[in-house]
């Protein structure tokens, strides 16, 4: 819980980093509503399967950064976004262990997982096993 609720320190920022491809129309300042705009991502985020991209989407709940593995491109974003938010809202009510929940007809399963060396949240669909959205602050 720890990983939404309080902060996480930011000291991988330092290491290895990959390039994202922002949501919107090109326009890479569209999707991202913090006032850093950062283009690149923690080396604990940067483990797609092969044929997927990260995209960044932007920030979403409790100013969380959302990354997402997808073969879909940035169009998944709003689907990414939609899971944070769901993932937030249920975490609330279970404070320990992993969290289903369902968006756009998937069902997710969501939990802190343990990043090297700091933890983050991640959904993985269980439709779909190639998409998973994180959560990094």
């Amino acid at each position: 819980m720890r990983g939404i609720l309080g902060p996480l320190a930011v000291a991988a920022l330092a290491a290895t980093t990959l390039t994202l491809t922002a949501c919107g129309d090109g326009d890479s300042s569209a999707a991202i509503t913090s006032a850093a705009k950062p283009t690149t991502v923690p080396a604990m985020a940067a483990q797609p399967l092969p044929g997927q991209e990260v995209v960044q989407c932007g920030s979403g709940p409790n100013g969380l950064a959302v990354v997402t593995f997808t073969t879909k491109g940035a169009d998944f974003c709003p689907t990414a976004l939609s899971v944070a938010t769901s993932y937030v809202q249920e975490r609330t009510k279970k404070s320990e262990g992993d969290v289903a929940i369902e968006v756009a007809d998937m069902r997710w399963v969501c939990g802190e997982r343990q990043g090297d060396p700091n933890p983050f949240e991640e959904c993985a669909s269980q439709n779909e096993s190639a998409d998973k959205v994180r959560m990094l602050s």
